[in-house]
């Protein structure tokens, strides 16, 4: 599956074919700002980038209201949502110090894909391992 459509599908399930339909260029934008992770920006830039395109879109669409579908979009959600979506930027890259490091970054500003990456794909001290793994058990993100 190619990032366009990677990124269609996880703004569908999380969002609604309502908000896609009526936001042509949401998937573009998101790739335009992905696009630059680990380029010109910094990942957490990236992500708060994605967090403004999303909280934009969904505005513009319920004209102010956040209402989707019957219900209020609340902005942990759509971080959550940004959060998934820059997980699309490093998932298939090689496993690499300098990736490993901006994950690390990630990380500690709260992203739970960037934890579930490091406990995935990289060799980790024990302490750090075990630390993470109880971060993401005490917060339902264990896939």
């Amino acid at each position: 599956m190619g990032r366009l459509s990677s990124i269609e599908t996880l703004l569908r399930n999380a969002l609604g074919d309502g908000l896609v339909n009526a936001s042509p260029d949401l998937v573009y934008g998101a790739s335009r700002v992905l696009f630059r992770f680990g380029r010109t920006e910094t990942p957490e830039t990236v992500w708060n980038e994605l967090d403004s395109l999303l909280f934009n879109a969904v505005y513009a669409r319920t004209d102010g209201s956040m209402m989707l579908d019957n219900r209020r979009v609340r902005s942990a959600e759509l971080k959550e949502i940004s959060d998934r979506l820059l997980s699309l930027a490093y998932r298939d890259r090689e496993p690499e110090p300098a990736l490993k490091d901006a994950l690390f970054d990630l990380a500690r500003a709260g992203s739970f894909a960037a934890m579930r990456e490091l406990v995935g794909r990289y060799p980790l001290d024990e302490d750090e391992r075990a630390f993470l793994m109880r971060v993401l058990e005490e917060n339902g993100e264990l896939e």
